[in-house]
């Protein structure tokens, strides 16, 4: 079958396209407020990236904050259980899943058949999410993609004790005023981004296997930390983790 995945979240839309097991194309794009004719302009690219005509989607699974403005789909799905599906077909041995998005943190524990038995999701807050680290990335004149050169470019790593962004923005631009270096700074605001999903993790109880998903997943700096310091035994998402939630739409749109 080809089956397409779309997971519009509140910062980026992620589109898939499986055939069968196999990912054929994928694109992710910032989430515009024409929502509609951004997904199907990312469908029509994915499926030309595969070379296929737009009759030959079998199925179109969506997902996310955006998902309900997509009326054409075959169906809709809870993020927590595409969440699931993904993390099962590629690491059938895992039983928790970090999603780590731009606006969220979210723990889930899964059984063997990828259902999800319970979760913890802290969406009050965008501290330790990737909109967090897009605001201090902005201030320190770097992009997200520059984080991991300037973390490991560091001579230390500085305290950013704040959890709440609005005062640990004050505390980053302090540090900067008494002429701490750029790199310095970031790598303190990684290892607080990294300390409070640990937190979160922890009061989920994850033990064993765990994978770490969303586009935070992504950073080094981060993800390094958390397995470090979370204990279990870190198994990296095989795909794009940005990808994932979309992945599992995908997947679940096969009945096979």
């Amino acid at each position: 079958m080809n089956t397409i995945g779309l997971d519009i979240g509140n910062l980026f839309t992620k589109a898939v396209l499986m055939r069968g097991d196999d990912l054929a194309a994928a694109s992710v794009v910032r989430t515009s407020g024409d929502i509609p004719r951004q997904a199907h302009a990312l469908i029509r690219e994915i499926v030309d990236e595969a070379g296929l005509m737009r009759d030959r989607i079998d199925c179109l699974g969506v997902t996310g904050a955006g998902a309900e403005a997509i009326k054409d789909a075959d169906f809709s799905e809870d993020t927590l259980a595409c969440l699931a599906a993904a993390a099962v077909f590629y690491l059938s041995d895992v039983r928790t899943v970090i999603d780590l998005g731009g606006q969220s943190i979210t723990s889930i524990q899964i059984d063997p058949d990828g259902e999800v038995i319970g979760f913890l999701r802290n969406d009050k807050c965008a501290a330790g999410s990737g909109r967090l680290l897009e605001v201090m990335s902005e201030k320190l004149n770097l992009t997200v993609a520059d984080l991991d050169r300037a973390v490991a470019r560091a001579a230390k790593q500085l305290e950013i004790s704040n959890q709440c962004g609005v005062f640990a923005e004050s505390e980053v631009i302090t540090h900067i005023n008494n002429g701490e270096s750029v790199e310095s700074v970031m790598a303190g605001v990684c290892s607080s981004v990294a300390r409070i999903v640990v937190a979160q993790a922890r009061k989920s109880n994850p033990i064993g296997r765990f994978t770490i998903t969303g586009g935070v997943a992504k950073i080094a700096a981060v993800t390094r930390i958390v397995h470090e310091k979370l204990g279990g035994e870190f198994c990296p998402f095989p795909a794009d983790p940005q990808l994932a939630t979309a992945i599992g739409a995908a997947l679940l749109g096969d009945p096979e």
